[in-house]
Formats: structure tokens, sequence, C-alpha cells
């Protein structure tokens, strides 16, 4: 191994275990936590169980189920640039099952975050009981801390449950480039020339 890719390796930021936050939703103990590797099955059974709906508003398509190379993708994520915060439910066979997640990826400048959703419960019964916006909100607190000035998502046009949640949030959407798409964005830093304006 040459110098410069173990200097890359070592430079790799590591499991971010500070993050972890024990919660309460739905009367039940949950723990909301970065992704690590070994979630790659749990994370896999709830994408390939998403409805066809569901799997549009995550993929912009229904798709029917997702490679393990693809889940593999997901769950081993670079620190430094990229965060993935998970809802876990520890069952009755003593493992983590992935509830939801959230991932956001900086651009390489790491002036702003693109993000994508899926909260969606395995139980159909515990949709929309807010899971998707406890994730948002502990990701949007996450990429302010590290100096994202803005945040970015997509939507379909159609999925006004979505749409909701970002103005609640305080995202801003707009018309994407594609008929079909909402742009969802949300400033993290205020510019430094308007009243009040922080730096970065």
């Amino acid at each position: 191994m040459s110098a410069a890719i173990n200097r890359r390796r070592l430079a790799i930021r590591a499991y971010p275990k500070e993050l972890e936050q024990a919660i309460a939703w739905q009367g039940r103990g949950r723990l909301l936590r970065p992704i690590r590797p070994e979630d790659q099955t749990s994370l896999g059974d709830l994408i390939n169980s998403l409805a066809r709906e569901d799997s549009r508003m995550r993929f912009f398509n229904a798709m029917r189920s997702i490679s393990r190379s693809r889940i593999a993708r997901f769950t081993q994520i670079d620190f430094d640039r990229e965060m993935t915060l998970v809802a876990i439910e520890r069952g009755d066979d003593g493992l983590d099952h992935v509830l939801g997640e959230v991932p956001a990826v900086a651009d390489s400048s790491g002036d702003f975050a693109n993000f994508a959703i899926v909260a969606i419960v395995a139980d159909s019964a515990l949709k929309g009981q807010g899971l998707g916006r406890l994730l948002l909100e502990r990701l949007v607190g996450y990429c302010r801390s590290r100096g994202i000035t803005e945040l970015r998502g997509k939507t379909l046009d159609g999925k006004l449950r979505m749409q909701r949640l970002a103005r609640r949030l305080g995202l801003t959407p707009t018309s994407g480039a594609d008929r079909r798409t909402i742009d969802l964005r949300l400033a993290l830093v205020q510019p430094a020339n308007t009243p009040g304006g922080g730096h970065r």
C-alpha cells in the first residue's frame, strides 16, 4: 500500500458515536444515530418493502428491489462529507431494525448538502407519526453544526405531505427544472452582508 493511500485512509473521519441519541417515540425507546455498515440488511429490508409511491418519493421511480451492492454503498459512507441518520428500534430478536433514514451529501466545497429521505416505517400503521420530521430536524442541526450553508433536496410535485413537512422546517419549495419535481432549500447560515448575518 502506498504512503499516499495509507494517509488518505487514516484521514477518513471515524464513526461519530457522539451523535447517538436515545429518544422516546410512539411510547417506546428508539435510537437516532449515524448509519453503520452492519445496517445493510435492515436498511435493505426497509427499502425493498416500500410501497410503490414511497419508493417513487425516495428514488423518483418505483423500484422493485435494490441490489445488495447499492445498499452497501448507502451504509458505508465517508463521514467527512456525508451523513445518514437512521432511527433504530431494537427488536425482540436482539437486532437493530432501521425504521427510517435521511442521508445528506455535501458538495466538494462543503458549502451545501443535498438530502433525501426515507422515513417510512415497516408497520404502515405508524406512517405519518412524525418520524420524518424528527430525522430531518436532526439532519438540519447536524449540517448547521458542520458549517454547511444550505441544505437542498427534491420531492415529487404531487407529494404534498413532504412539501408541508419542508415548510414546517423552514425549507422553501420552488418549481424544479423538471416539471414533475419541487426543489427544497434551506439557508443554514445567514449571508454576512444581511442584518444579523453571521460568519461561516
